[in-house]
């Protein structure tokens, strides 16, 4: 129809012929073309504002406020949805997002466009309206469509159907679970949509809306949260099998949305809420999906569904729930509708828990008669409480206790006198007899803290804790410290530090002082962890960001800080753990089926279970991916540890606070060089102290010293150090001369003129019944060093070495009683005084150079430092004894070696009174496991001081940073088998020392066969030192038979030839802290097997140590990680990786082994290191499957002092091998003392192609040396020890292979 001016024209089009036009994409129509501008563009925009719509000028007249029709029509609520919005439109209709395409890139528009309706009910066209759907494309759609608000599949004319119904059987089943998911939720997004009406939250969330301090979720538009609490992470791709954004989590708590975990859909609970679920006449659910904090909340509105107004006319119900502490609350905060249908719910799914068990219901208060039934799944640690019958609207507690395995059970009470069940129910615990070993009987099943005001920001975080208010919070040892502060420290990106204290009144701390950064460096960017605070109960997690491993996690039940009782535990992300000493033990990984070990420093021998001469609450975890990670706990009370099969493990400590740094590696080296870099690195040791020592209690007189050192130069056995016990001294005297040793300032001279060195022994008890001039004494109460009493300032006298004077000693009689009549009174020097270490450091003097007597002069160049657990013969104090039992024997007595005894057995009285640097007064109580550390620095000081050189301290006693001053040997061991094995596995536990056991064993026989394979796996020990004590046969090298000597002095000569490589890694621990005696998992960690292998070790990266542990062994079983590898004697590849190999070991030989691609720096042996650095050097090279190798070289005079490069002719020499060309690449050597002359090169690995030339590069001149190639053995030698090469000089080697 038409008309003239003024008339309206009506062109009437089928519906068909308008979506073909609307469907066009990018017509430009002729005439006309498309130009772009700074302002807002408008499609068609030459068209004009009445493009495909009404005149602008047309006349609307404005809404008279008539009802909404869809209402009044139909007497319902009904639902109107509209294409065009404007702001406020949603208050009336939903909206869908138009006709949109069936292409894969609306699906994620789709998702962001719902994000730009969030106040509307709104989805898109599910599987698209324009164009023909493809099959998987719809699928995913479904998915996705199944979660929005508005839910519609919906398509155009002339294209194929897309409804469920129209594909195939795989298309019903999936659409049908979906959608059987999206009814299942209807109840929680019918609250949701309520909330939205009523307070206007959104519905569909994206996730930066509720984790808007998580960075990255500002990015994230292809996932999507409905509510607060449910995360939708859909595929939006062709061929994709990962989610898309792949999957993002934020760092919250999540959960698996069912059990069945649909592979089409990633749908996630988050945890800390609580769904509900059913259709509208079928019976209601709750899934309760915990947070960290057990915790979890929910709402649920209800009506009819479809009444008008029923919110305005208050027509509903409104459930509140909330869970904690293992107890539903159903509350009704509106009651004014009665379901007709009497809806109740009959299943509660709780995820992320415990077993429930014991599950009771209680109607307004009163206990109502149910047997709810418990199904749970372990391993997703998911619960189904079913039988429950809660009717809708009505108020309800649902409460159940938590099902304990028994490896999870922490003992409530491990106490001295042992647990009953009277006294386990004392301190509201369970008590329940159990069949299998080692679990407790009285263990948790509540917890005593809560948490408060926790705060985190970009450098850590705090949190208060308070003891809840409880009959039994004062059940345990001791007096509660109520309230408590826990400060997390982000120090650096790869360790972290979290503190537990009391922050109204000081207690003890340990004077250690760390590397600790002034100012936090790490960056959220950065750092290689998150931290969480968590509460019911009260626990910290750490995890590893890359992997999301929980590498701590205290939220364990126990808790406990009190004035001398602490106790936390942590599960563990593995059984792979290793540390904590020093106790003897089997096996290098800890056994974690429920075993306790003290950790007190004392005066006991090695043996299973027995604390030890060190403390050091340190150890080192593996992952089940292999990354690795340390944790220190900074305390030097007496406590024990007690592991569990969880995996997990419980600190209990007697005092101080709890202090703990944790370090992210991520591999086992690393690991140990963040740990030195916060304690200290170890100490650079001089050249000569890596030589062969000797050493026996029991030398007669200087003459049998002397007769030794004869007889060993004599076979030609390299040797450097002699040492003397406290044979030398008077009567056990420090700083005194016996007269059967009168000869021995003489013999020291002697053998020192010969190259040789002696270290000489002290321990730390003075004694104080001299009748004759004791300066040593004297002189140490006039500046006042010796630990007193409190209060009256008395000396505590104990017992140790020293006689009495004028006594006769019959040896005949038993210990005890010679101890009683003997034995002189000691005092104990402090050694944490200032003026300790001044007076120290006068009587080190004075030995070395005697003032009175220049001619008893002990020219030493090492100290060795005994007994400074401190050890003394009697408990505690000679007679009347302690004065403070709570202390000596305190509330809560860990499992220590004597337990009955107290903690003064053995040594000091615990009330003994020491004195900090600064002033401070502190009990022995609380320093006791810090007294041969802080013995150590001022001898190590001392000695320097003295001869002007390195010098070196050997100490018995250790704790964290001892390493810093100090070597230590392992103890008093026996001279037995299985201590072959143990020293190894002792020296992983000193990777930060200068380690090495006693070889042939100290106490009791030696037997030739066992000393003869202790020789040849103690010549690779860092610290390689035969030792035995008084009584006992001889086992010096020189004692047994020719052959024994023979072996020795082949053994020994390889260990010198191999100093220049022991040397630099000496030095790589003290500049990097790198491991010297390194496990073969800290090169291997990738490769499992090496996690449990303590019988087989390498000296830094490159050399493997295979030795015979067992009696009439002629072959040893040795593992070769994948790498290759060479036999140290002839260079020959054995053809082995990743596999267990059988070697031939007859008695005189010990299998060494070299990894291909390094090069070890090596000098030609002599009598001692004096004569051997004199030697010429050599390589050896051991190329890799590439034809590469690298090395390094250190070299300096070997003794000199210096921080941290050394005064005296440094040369730091890296080299490396690529492509038949051996290249140094840094070479800093400083000439002018004895140079380097290197003689010899071999080159491993060369292939059977044979050389034809051989050429050095010396000072910018090339040499053309004699050479030996073997294809068969594939090893190129090279001597040049005519050619006077100095090593300084030496620029490069390059050799020529032709067919």
């Amino acid at each position: 129809m038409e008309s003239d001016t003024g008339r309206v024209k009506l062109v009437l089009r089928s519906r068909a012929q308008y979506l073909e036009e609307r469907s066009g994409r990018n017509r430009i129509r002729a005439g006309f073309h498309l130009t772009s501008s700074s302002s807002s563009d408008l499609e068609s925009r030459e068209r004009g504002l009445s493009s495909k719509t009404l005149c602008m000028e047309s006349e609307q007249i404005l809404p008279d406020g008539s009802p909404v029709a869809v209402q009044e029509v139909t007497g319902q609520r009904g639902v109107v949805i509209t294409r065009s919005t404007f702001p406020s439109s949603g208050r009336w209709a939903g909206h869908w997002l138009g006709d949109n395409t069936a292409a894969w890139d609306q699906l994620k528009k789709s998702i962001i466009g719902s994000f730009y309706f969030l106040l509307f009910q709104t989805g898109a066209d599910i599987c698209g309206f324009f164009e023909d759907a493809e099959y998987e494309m719809c699928v995913r759609w479904m998915q996705l469509g199944a979660f929005y608000p508005f839910s519609r599949n919906h398509n155009t004319i002339g294209t194929r159907r897309q409804d469920p119904v129209s594909w195939d059987a795989a298309f019903v089943n999936i659409s049908r679970n979906i959608l059987q998911t999206r009814y299942t939720l209807l109840p929680y997004l019918y609250t949701l949509m309520h909330k939205a009406h009523t307070e206007g939250v959104t519905v569909v969330r994206p996730l930066l809306h509720e984790f808007v301090s998580d960075q990255v979720t500002w990015d994230i538009d292809s996932q999507f949260l409905l509510g607060p609490a449910f995360l939708v992470s859909p595929v939006l791709e062709l061929v994709s099998m990962e989610a898309s954004d792949g999957g993002r989590i934020p760092a919250v708590r999540l959960g698996e949305k069912d059990e069945e975990k649909r592979p089409e859909l990633v749908g996630v609970l988050r945890h800390g809420f609580s769904f509900y679920l059913c259709l509208r006449k079928n019976p209601l659910g709750l899934i309760i999906a915990l947070d960290e904090n057990k915790e979890a909340k929910g709402e649920l509105f209800w009506d009819d569904g479809q009444t008008k107004d029923t919110v305005a006319n208050k027509v509903y119900l409104l459930c509140e729930f909330s869970v904690t502490q293992n107890r539903l609350e159903v509350n009704i905060s509106q009651s004014t509708y009665k379901d007709p249908n009497n809806l109740v719910f009959n299943e509660i799914k709780i995820v992320g828990t415990e077993e429930p068990g014991n599950v009771t219901v209680k109607h307004n208060g009163v206990p109502s008669q149910t047997s709810p039934t418990v199904t749970y799944d372990s391993n997703l640690k998911v619960a189904i409480i079913t039988d429950i019958n809660l009717f809708l609207g009505e108020a309800y507690t649902v409460e159940w206790s938590i099902k304990i395995r028994d490896e999870e059970k922490i003992d409530c009470y491990p106490d001295e006198n042992g647990a009953s069940a009277e006294n386990c129910t004392a301190r509201g615990c369970i008590w329940e007899a159990s069949n299998s070993s080692g679990v407790p009987f009285c263990y948790f099943v509540n917890d005593l803290y809560s948490v408060s005001d926790v705060q985190y920001n970009s450098h850590g975080a705090t949190a208060d804790i308070s003891l809840k208010s409880s009959v039994y919070a004062s059940a345990f040892p001791s007096t509660p410290v109520n309230p408590l502060r826990l400060d997390v420290t982000y120090h650096k990106n790869e360790m972290l530090q979290f503190k537990i204290y009391d922050p109204n009144n000081n207690r003890y701390e340990v004077p250690v002082p760390l590397n600790i950064p002034s100012v936090p460096s790490s960056t959220p960017e950065g750092q290689l962890y998150d931290v969480l605070i968590k509460k019911n109960p009260f626990g910290i997690e750490i995890r590893r960001k890359s992997t999301g491993t929980i590498i701590w996690d205290s939220q364990l039940l126990g808790f406990t800080f009190n004035d001398m009782f602490i106790r936390i535990s942590t599960r563990l992300p593995s059984k792979y753990l290793y540390g904590f000493g020093e106790t003897e033990h089997r096996s290098y990984k800890r056994d974690l089926e429920w075993h306790t070990w003290g950790i007190f420093s004392r005066d006991q021998p090695p043996g299973y279970k027995k604390n030890s001469y060190g403390v050091h609450p340190y150890y080192m975890g593996l992952e089940e991916d292999g990354s690795a990670h340390g944790v220190l706990l900074l305390n030097s009370n007496a406590m024990d540890v007690t592991f569990q099969p969880l995996p997990a493990l419980t600190y209990r400590t007697t005092g101080g606070v709890l202090d703990f740094y944790v370090f992210l590696g991520p591999t086992p080296e690393l690991v140990t060089q963040q740990y030195t870099e916060l304690i200290g690195r170890p100490v650079m040791v001089p050249y000569w102290s890596l030589g062969f020592q000797l050493c026996r209690y029991g030398y007669q007189n200087d003459s049998e010293i002397a007769s030794l050192y004869d007889e060993m130069v004599a076979a030609q056995i390299p040797y450097d150090v002699q040492y003397s016990d406290i044979d030398y001294m008077e009567r056990q005297l420090d700083f005194t001369l016996s007269p059967k040793f009168a000869g021995f300032p003489a013999l020291i001279n002697r053998m020192k003129a010969d190259g040789m060195r002696v270290i000489l022994i002290l321990d730390p008890a003075i004694s104080g019944n001299e009748t004759q001039p004791y300066p040593a004494f004297t002189r140490g109460m006039e500046d006042d060093v010796f630990i007193k009493y409190p209060n009256d300032g008395d000396i505590v006298w104990g017992k140790v070495w020293p006689d009495f004077p004028d006594v006769f000693v019959n040896g005949s009689l038993d210990w005890d009683s010679q101890v009683e009549l003997y034995r002189a009174y000691v005092a104990f020097p402090d050694f944490f005084r200032n003026s300790t270490a001044k007076w120290w450091k006068r009587e080190i003097e004075e030995l070395y150079n005697s003032p009175q007597n220049p001619e008893r002069s002990l020219k030493f160049d090492g100290m060795w430092i005994d007994m400074n657990e401190p050890s003394s013969f009697v408990n505690g104090a000679v007679s009347p004894g302690c004065r403070e039992a709570s202390l000596n024997h305190p509330p809560y007595m860990p499992h220590l070696e004597s337990r009955e005894r107290g903690l003064s057995s053995k040594t000091l009285c615990m009330e003994s009174q020491q004195i900090l640097p600064d002033g401070s007064l502190v009990q022995h109580y609380n320093v006791h496991n810090l007294y041969g550390w802080s013995q150590t620095r001022p001898t190590y000081e001392a000695v320097q001081e003295v001869t002007g050189q390195r010098g070196v301290v050997i100490t018995r006693s250790t704790f964290p940073s001892s390493g810093r001053w100090a070597g230590h040997w392992l103890g008093d061991n026996t001279a037995a088998w299985d201590q072959l094995k143990k020293s190894i596995i002792g020296s992983f536990y000193f990777l930060l020392f200068q380690t090495g056991a006693d070889i042939c064993g100290f106490f009791e026989d030696a037997e030739y066969e066992m000393c003869v394979r202790w020789m040849q796996l103690g010549a690779f020990y860092p610290f390689s030192r035969n030792h035995n004590t008084i009584g006992t046969r001889r086992q010096d090298p020189v004692s047994w038979d020719a052959a024994f000597v023979n072996i020795s002095r082949n053994v020994l000569q390889t260990r010198y030839t191999l100093l220049p490589y022991l040397y630099t890694l000496m030095h790589k621990a003290h500049t990097e802290g790198v491991t010297v005696v390194r496990p073969l998992l800290h090169e291997f960690v990738s490769d499992q097997v090496t996690w449990d292998i303590d019988s087989q070790f390498l000296l830094g990266p490159a050399f493997l140590v295979s030795p015979v542990l067992e009696l009439n062994a002629r072959n040893v079983t040795a593992y070769f990680p994948r790498a290759r590898w060479y036999d140290y004697y002839t260079g020959v590849d054995i053809n082995a990786r990743g596999e267990w190999k059988t070697l031939p070991a007859p008695l005189d030989h010990i299998n060494l082994h070299v990894r291909g691609g390094y090069i070890l720096p090596w000098q030609e042996p002599a009598l001692n290191t004096h004569l051997s650095r004199q030697k010429f050097m050599g390589f050896k090279i051991a190329l890799d499957d590439e034809g590469t190798a690298e090395g390094w070289l250190f070299w300096d005079d070997g003794q000199s002092i210096g921080e941290p490069a050394f005064t005296f002719s440094p040369l730091k020499q890296f080299c490396i091998l690529k492509y038949n060309h051996f290249h140094i690449i840094f070479n800093n050597y400083i000439t002018g003392t004895n140079p380097l002359k290197l003689g010899y090169i071999e080159i491993w690995g060369v292939g059977s192609v044979p050389i034809t030339s051989v050429s050095i590069s010396v000072s910018g001149m090339v040499i053309t040396p004699s050479f030996n190639n073997d294809p068969t053995t594939q090893v190129l030698s090279i001597d040049v020890t005519d050619r006077n090469i100095s090593l300084h000089n030496f620029t490069s080697l390059t050799w020529i292979s032709t067919l």
